[in-house]
């Protein structure tokens, strides 16, 4: 029994708990993901969702710009202005403004998806049935996926 307790007893339960305390640690990490909650709306103007995207202004901009230009041709870039950090692009239905703003709190960036509502009416009909179909949704979808945060729609 002595035995069971000297050196290496002690030795072998540091190593085990230690293990034990870095797999816990491992996996509340997968569980800590950032979440992001999105409001998404259909207003007069169009389909509208706005986000506080835990990632700097600067990298929510440059992923939606190397996003879309993955996605060509389906997602087609119409205007991209760096400066002002707005892009405008089109899937050949919708056309979809892109602006991002950096936050209030440092290191956030405010992300307003502005997708306009389809000409034709069974066009319309067609987005409103399936909106996971819709532009604006796509994007912030597609821009959650790309910098690896969890998004929920509030609307």
């Amino acid at each position: 029994m002595n035995r069971l307790k000297g050196k290496n007893f002690y030795a072998r339960l540091s190593v085990v708990l230690t293990s034990m305390v870095l797999a816990v640690s491992a996996m509340g990490l997968i569980f800590l993901a950032p979440i992001v909650i999105y409001k998404y709306a259909k207003k007069d103007k169009g389909y509208e969702a706005t986000a506080v995207m835990p990632a700097p202004a600067e990298k929510v901009y440059s992923t939606a710009v190397a996003i879309a230009e993955e996605k060509a041709p389906k997602i087609q870039i119409v205007k991209k202005e760096v400066e002002t950090m707005v892009l405008e692009v089109t899937d050949g239905v919708q056309t979809a403004s892109v602006t991002v703003k950096k936050a209030a709190e440092e290191g956030n960036s405010d992300l307003t998806v502005l997708a306009n509502i389809p000409k034709e009416e069974g066009q319309e009909k067609e987005v409103q049935k399936e909106k996971e179909k819709e532009l604006a949704l796509r994007i912030v979808d597609l821009l959650c996926n790309k910098l690896e945060v969890q998004c929920t729609i509030k609307e």
